[in-house]
């Protein structure tokens, strides 16, 4: 019976490392890449998001971005490469954001901890 859980935790960390890598690999190939300005930080119903300006031919725009929690943030009035979804604005990824990367490589390292975990399980 506890092989049931390993294996359940083991597909449930894998399958989210694994959208998140693939949202942000679609993001990246058929999203829009803009160069964007970190105008400075507001309260969304996350919490804390930054406010990043653009423009493109269509207008200027001004989307939210979360700011991470902890660890260094991006300071205003910076440049950052931006990909979103002009269909749907709340689907963005600026790139190199370590928030999204460490948190891709947690559920890959608790998924191979899991596997080991089973692996011994099975052995004893």
């Amino acid at each position: 019976m506890d092989y049931v859980f390993f294996i359940a935790g083991t597909l449930l960390m894998f399958y989210m490392g694994l959208r998140s890598t693939l949202f942000r690999l679609r993001l990246m190939r058929q999203g829009q890449r803009v160069e964007a300005r970190v105008a400075g930080t507001v309260q969304s119903r996350q919490g804390t998001a930054y406010l990043l300006e653009f423009a493109t031919a269509g207008g200027s725009h001004r989307l939210q971005y979360p700011a991470p929690r902890k660890g260094k943030g991006l300071p205003m009035g910076s440049q950052v490469v931006l990909y979103y979804d002009p269909d749907h604005p709340e689907k963005l990824y600026v790139q190199g954001d370590k928030a999204v990367l460490g948190a891709e490589v947690v559920y890959y390292v608790l998924t191979a901890a899991l596997i080991v975990l089973s692996v011994l399980l099975a052995v004893q």
